[in-house]
C-alpha cells in the first residue's frame, strides 16, 4: 500500500514543539523525515515530561534521527547536502538564528528552488516582536486565548497542554501542503517560504471576537465553563464526584434535556422553551441543571440524557485508553521501543481510507540513522563517519 506522502523528503531541524510536531504529522503519512539534532543533546523534548524520553517516543516517531553540529563548518556542509534534493525544510529557531548560521531563505532557494521552507516562531519572521522568544504560554496570552479562559472572578487559566504549539504545527502542515500543491499541481515548480507563529495561530481561532470589538467596542470576558450559544452548558459535579459535560444548543435539544430531568413543565413557558428566553434566564437554567446533576451519579446522568443530549464524562487518560470506541478506531496504538518495551500512544489523525497513516516506529535515539543517511544516502564511508564523530561534527 502506498502512503499519502510517499516520496516526500523532509529535513527537520526543529526543537520543541511547533516545528517537530509539523514533522511528525508529515512522517505519520509516509514522508521520509530526517530529524537533525545536536550531538549528545538532541531535541529538548527528550528531557521533558515526567518520564525522560517518553514524550519523544511520540513526537519523534517515524523520523530518521541524525546528529549534526550546525555550528561547525563540516556540519553546515552536511546540512546543505541534505537539502539539495529535499522537498521540505522545517525549522523553529528564534528568527534570525538560522540565518546567522548561513541558512537564509535566499541561499536556500538558490540552492534548491523546489524546496518548501517552513519556519515557526513565537511572533513571526517580521515585525517589531520577531526577535523575542515565544513559548506556548506567550502565544496563548498575546493571541487572546488566556483572557477569555477561566472564571470571571479568577485569573486567566492556561490549558493543560501546549495548545498554541500544536495549533501552529497544524497550520504549518497546511501551509506545507498548500505550497507543494502550488509547486507540483499548479505547476510552478518552485518552493516558497512559510511563516507560522504561535500568536497568529491563536488569534486566527478567536471566532468573531475581533469583529465584535470593532462593531461595538465589546471586549469578551471570562465566563467560566459556560458559553453564550448553549444553555444549559458547563461542567457539572455529579453525586459520585465525577464531572458531567453538558452542552444544550437549540430548542429541540432543550426539550430533550427537560424531559431527561423530569421537568417537562419547563417547556410550557417561552422563557425556557425558546432560545431568547433561555438567554435571559441563563443562570437560573444552569442552576436547575447543576442541582439535578448533583443529585445523580454520572451513569444516571448519561442514561437520562441518552444519545440525543450532547453530554459526556470528563475523561482521564484511563478513561480514554479503556473506551472501546477509541480502541475500535485505532486511536490508541501499541509501538515497540528500545527503552520502554512496548508502549501505547496516540494513533493517527486524520483517518484516510486509501492511504492511511501509520506509526512504523517510536522516537529513535540521537543519531540512530547516521549510517543509513550519511553513508547509505550521501555516499560517505564508515571511516569518514567515524572521523566526523570524533571531531564532534555528528
Amino acid at each position: 500500500m502506498t502512503t499519502a506522502l510517499q516520496g516526500l523528503k523532509v529535513v527537520e531541524v526543529g526543537n520543541i514543539l511547533a516545528g517537530p510536531f509539523c514533522g511528525t504529522m508529515l512522517a505519520d503519512f509516509g514522508a521520509e523525515v530526517i530529524k537533525v539534532e545536536p550531538p549528545g543533546i538532541g531535541d529538548l523534548s527528550r528531557g521533558m515530561g515526567r518520564i525522560k524520553d517518553m514524550w519523544f517516543q511520540v513526537e519523534g516517531r517515524n523520523k530518521k534521527t541524525v546528529s549534526l553540529n550546525l555550528k561547525s563548518t563540516k556540519g553546515k556542509d552536511l546540512l546543505w547536502d541534505l537539502l539539495k534534493d529535499a522537498d521540505v525544510l522545517v525549522e523553529n529557531f528564534r528568527p534570525g538564528v538560522f540565518a546567522k548560521l548561513g541558512f537564509t531563505w535566499e541561499k536556500i532557494h538558490a540552492h534548491n528552488p523546489r524546496l518548501v521552507f517552513m519556519s515557526s516562531s513565537g511572533f513571526g519572521q517580521t515585525g517589531p516582536y520577531s526577535h523575542k522568544p515565544g513559548f506556548d504560554r506567550i502565544g496563548l496570552a498575546m493571541g487572546g486565548m488566556l483572557h477569555i479562559t477561566g472564571f470571571p472572578d479568577g485569573p486567566p487559566i492556561k490549558p493543560g497542554l501546549s495548545v498554541a504549539d500544536f495549533l501552529t504545527a497544524q497550520f504549518a502542515v497546511i501551509g506545507v501542503m498548500f505550497a507543494i500543491y502550488n509547486r507540483d499541481v499548479v505547476g510552478t515548480g518552485l518552493g516558497q517560504r512559510i511563516d507560522c507563529c504561535l500568536t497568529e495561530s491563536t488569534i486566527r481561532i478567536l471566532e468573531s471576537i475581533i469583529p465584535e470589538y470593532f462593531y461595538d467596542g465589546t471586549i469578551r470576558k471570562r465566563m467560566g465553563n459556560g458559553v453564550l450559544v448553549t444553555i444549559p452548558s458547563g461542567h457539572f459535579l455529579t453525586k459520585d464526584d465525577q464531572y458531567l459535560v453538558l452542552t444544550v444548543a437549540g430548542d429541540p435539544l432543550f426539550a430533550e434535556f427537560a424531559k431527561g430531568i423530569g421537568r417537562a413543565d419547563l417547556l410550557e413557558s417561552e422563557e425556557y422553551s425558546k432560545a431568547a428566553g433561555r438567554s435571559r434566564n441563563r443562570d437560573e437554567i444552569n442552576n436547575i441543571a447543576e442541582e439535578w446533576i448533583r443529585n445523580h451519579t454520572i451513569d444516571e446522568c448519561l442514561a437520562a440524557f441518552g444519545d440525543e443530549v450532547p453530554c459526556c464524562k470528563v475523561y482521564t487518560v484511563k478513561d480514554i485508553v479503556e473506551d472501546p470506541h477509541f480502541t475500535e478506531r485505532e486511536m490508541i496504538v501499541e509501538v515497540p521501543t528500545k527503552k520502554f518495551g512496548n508502549i501505547k500512544m496516540q494513533g493517527i489523525v486524520p483517518k484516510l481510507n486509501r492511504t492511511p497513516g501509520k506509526v512504523a516506529w517510536a522516537g529513535a535515539e540521537i543519531g540512530e540513522y547516521n549510517e543509513e543517511i550519511y553513508c547509505g544516502k550521501m555516499g560517505m564511508s564508515k571511516e569518514e563517519l567515524t572521523k566526523l564523530k570524533e571531531e564532534g561534527v555528528i
